[in-house]
């Protein structure tokens, strides 16, 4: 088992919208292990369309250091963003996960041990946690990424 690290990050709903990206080094491949994605709006009723997609360019967000489980570990070598303001560069066709949720209920996702969505060791080359179809309202939403490496 590898080194493990949890980013989190939030975004206003909007379609076509990045919420958070995790974004891989020439040195690394960061392998994605869970999601949880929620709202932490006042409670309405508005659905949201969510993909995770694979991009070639990471765009321009907030960066934030992803945080070590085991506090003897090194710093990690992929990096992560949120609240876009340009967005990442998707591949076509790169739909790895697509779920539609609520805005009242919250989302989690797991992989069987051994298991992720793996980032090739690109540099700028990543996963992101995209809005596809918002249905009204621009909520709150915060997703968390935890990866391993």
């Amino acid at each position: 088992m590898g080194r493990r690290y949890t980013s989190t990050g939030n975004q206003n709903a909007a379609a076509t919208t990045t919420i958070i990206g995790l974004t891989s080094a020439t040195t690394i491949r960061p392998k994605l292990y869970e999601i949880v994605f929620g709202s932490a709006a006042v409670p309405a009723d508005q659905s949201f369309n969510m993909k995770i997609l694979r991009y070639t360019a990471a765009g321009t967000a907030t960066a934030f250091t992803p945080v070590a489980h085991d506090p003897a570990d090194p710093a990690a070598l992929a990096t992560s963003g949120n609240d876009h303001t340009v967005e990442p560069t998707y591949t076509a066709s790169s739909d790895l996960l697509s779920f539609s949720i609520n805005q009242q209920a919250t989302f989690r996702w797991v992989v069987p041990p051994e298991e992720g969505l793996v980032a090739p060791a690109t540099a700028a080359n990543g996963l992101g946690l995209r809005f596809i179809v918002v249905s009204g309202g621009t909520a709150l939403a915060e997703a968390t990424f935890m990866h391993e490496e």
